[in-house]
């Protein structure tokens, strides 16, 4: 039977050893009971925001964010210089400074702790308490994770559906190789990732044929196949949390979008109203966020596997990437090249029926304000917005709409918007609840040494997500009080009632964690 790593022998050189063991058990024992006191305080505690009718406020003025936050040398991206009034919380912004304060005094993380159990399910057992349980419910395993890992079939079903793409010489790919790039911490493999797949065309589904990593290139079959794939799922979990998820919605889109509204829509225009409960309080929630997680022993660079100089050269440079074309579901699959590609995409089909009747909501709201394109296009004020929002999202939005503005082509912009907050924030922040825990199957580090994750790594990955699915605001809500007459309120009340038809639709399918459904829907990115 294989001893336990706080376990030493009884000869007296081991004796001394035991005791610093004793010791380091009794310290990361009252460390880890006070930052998991921090992460359920937290939860308790955070209340749904209330959306209020909006009010006049002084503008919003973009900076840098390292000017802003001088702890995080990240030089190309802009926020907001301040919380505007109606959003701010001394209180929270309070809370979240002493948090950042405590990652010098006390930190969350211990050197030389061993590494979790074996057991997938005594690890997570031991990582999340009884008073994390008492709050929100421990992670289920997905049916795909129970099994021999299959990534032609996570690759369309599942959180990381956004990254299948054609390949150049032929057949599909996830190309992550540019993770490679960036400083890890020392004892970690490289991130720099490529799989292929090749389409079965009589069962319509992919076949993973190949993953290109410094292990070299394995097949399937061959003794470094399962590591590799283990090193493809760390990959794009990562890629996810960091990039796509903070850094493309909250920073390179969100954060603009609501200073744009802000700034150039006065508070009783209908398109204010109509953004409105997708933006109110996106700078609160951005910068509680960053203070938390980009931080200098945040818990991006100590759950994930870059060092905290890698991890800010991996925002610049994919904030610099950064393509509005992802908030449109199906252009993005046309430009991957999924649509009709003789492979079943589920977790595309799921996100386009949400997206279908985001832009229906948008077209019907719209109609209700304006008589003709003309008049749209006419509109001082949306023309103002546009032109602020494209000039603070890096390589613009303006691509997402014709050079002759329509009703409709507005309505597929208002409705993408209102699809990356609600159905694309949930796949990449509340949508990994049931995914990223299990790091027998997707590790979020991979140490060279074979080693699994250390106690207080796995530790910090389960309050970090845990603290995700506090409650929020949800999409549901009637929102027909924050339109200007009663034929706004009854184009938010329509949109409800198809959400929740929609909801009665999907019921009626097979169930699996991946699945978007309206009824678990937040209205926007707050914290």
């Amino acid at each position: 039977m294989q001893s336990s790593p706080w376990i030493t022998g009884d000869d007296p050189s081991i004796a001394g050893a035991h005791q610093a063991s004793l010791l380091t058990r009794s310290i990361w024992a009252v460390r880890k009971r006070f930052w998991n006191a921090i992460a359920t305080l937290k939860f308790r505690h955070n209340k749904p925001v209330a959306v209020p009718v909006p009010r006049g406020d002084r503008r919003l003025n973009p900076v840098i964010l390292a000017d802003q936050f001088p702890g995080i040398p990240v030089s190309n991206i802009l926020v907001a210089d301040r919380v505007p009034a109606d959003e701010a919380s001394p209180v929270v912004d309070g809370f979240y400074r002493l948090q950042v304060a405590l990652y010098r005094l006390f930190p969350p993380m211990q050197r030389g702790l061993p590494p979790i159990d074996a057991d997938p399910r005594r690890a997570l057992d031991e990582a999340y308490t009884l008073a994390h349980r008492r709050l929100f419910p421990a992670p289920l395993l997905p049916e795909e994770y129970r099994r021999q890992v299959d990534l032609g079939h996570i690759a369309v079903a599942g959180p990381y559906a956004f990254y299948l793409e054609r390949a150049p010489e032929g057949g599909f790919q996830w190309d992550l190789r540019k993770l490679g790039r960036y400083e890890h911490h020392e004892g970690l493999r490289s991130l720099g990732v490529r799989v292929l797949f090749e389409v079965d065309d009589r069962a319509r589904r992919l076949r993973a044929t190949r993953i290109e990593c410094e292990l070299g290139v394995a097949v399937p079959g061959d003794e470094r196949w399962e590591l590799a794939q283990k090193m493809a799922l760390c990959a794009v979990t990562t890629h996810l949390s960091l990039v796509r998820h903070f850094n493309w919605i909250h920073l390179a889109a969100g954060g603009p979008l609501a200073i744009a509204t802000r700034n150039d829509l006065p508070p009783d225009h209908p398109l204010r109203r109509l953004l409105w409960p997708h933006v109110h309080h996106t700078q609160l929630s951005n910068r509680v966020i960053t203070l938390g997680q980009m931080a200098k022993g945040g818990d991006f660079e100590t759950t994930f596997s870059f060092t905290h100089r890698g991890m800010c050269q991996l925002y610049e440079e994919t904030y610099a990437e950064y393509d509005a074309i992802v908030i449109d579901p199906v252009r993005e699959a046309e430009r991957r090249g999924l649509l009709d590609a003789g492979f079943d995409t589920p977790t595309l089909a799921n996100r386009i029926a949400h997206f279908e009747l985001m832009c229906r909501h948008a077209e019907r709201y719209l109609h209700v304000y304006y008589d003709s394109d003309r008049q749209l296009q006419e509109d001082v004020s949306f023309q103002a917005w546009l032109e602020e929002w494209d000039r603070l999202v890096p390589n613009g939005v303006r691509k997402l709409l014709p050079d002759e503005i329509t009703i409709d082509s507005a309505a597929r912009l208002f409705g993408a918007i209102i699809y990356l907050v609600t159905v694309e924030h949930e796949v990449v922040g509340t949508g990994l609840w049931n995914y990223q825990p299990w790091t027998h199957v997707q590790p979020v580090r991979i140490y060279r040494n074979g080693q699994r994750e250390p106690l207080d790594v796995y530790q910090r990955l389960i309050n970090a997500n845990y603290n995700l699915n506090v409650h929020r605001t949800q999409l549901l809500t009637d929102f027909s009080y924050l339109a200007l007459d009663p034929r706004g309120a009854e184009a938010f009340r329509q949109f409800r009632a198809d959400l929740l038809a929609l909801q009665s639709k999907l019921e009626k399918e097979p169930a699996a964690y991946w699945k978007v459904h309206p009824t678990i829907l937040e209205a926007n990115i707050n914290a």
